[in-house]
């Protein structure tokens, strides 16, 4: 029979072993980056932060984030497809200058980006890619999420243009 002291001992042992984690430097937890709704990703030297796509009521999917460059050449945005749908641009191209971001919805919004008819559910993720002129092409799984909340009224660079139906005479 083991003693009082002896099974503390154990029990400690057990309890220390079967809880620590013995990943050290590479537990995934510890490399988690996700810290937003929104997705990371790099392709050289531009950097995607905070990537995802708010559905509005009207099936509309407008691109939220940010792409910095931190390199000394400029690239470019080519083409942004959401959902393996090429997607509107307010410009005809985003030229990325070191350290001056593209900002796609906020305060700051510069760009502008969407597609119409979303048939994802918010919790879903879907495809985005990125093409840049000199930088190798990058293509997230972004979160979509509803048009509510902060997501509710999106300050875009472009305005949102609603056609309403001609009265009958």
């Amino acid at each position: 029979m083991i003693g009082l002291p002896n099974k503390i001992v154990a029990l400690f042992l057990i309890a220390t072993s079967l809880t620590a984690c013995g990943s050290g430097q590479n537990s995934v937890t510890r490399n988690f980056k996700q810290v937003t709704d929104g997705v990371e990703a790099q392709s050289s030297e531009i950097k995607l932060r905070n990537v995802l796509v708010v559905k509005s009521e009207t099936g509309e999917g407008v691109l939220v984030g940010t792409l910095i460059n931190v390199s000394d050449q400029t690239d470019q945005i080519t083409a942004i497809d959401i959902d393996n749908t090429p997607a509107k641009l307010a410009a005809t191209e985003y030229q990325l200058v070191k350290n001056q971001p593209i900002i796609f919805v906020g305060d700051s919004a510069n760009a502008d980006a969407a597609i119409t008819g979303v048939s994802k559910v918010a919790g879903d993720r879907t495809p985005v890619t990125f093409t840049f002129a000199k930088a190798s092409p990058v293509t997230v799984s972004a979160l979509i999420v509803n048009g509510e909340g902060i997501y509710k009224e999106l300050k875009r660079s472009m305005p949102v243009v609603v056609v309403l139906p001609s009265p009958t005479p």
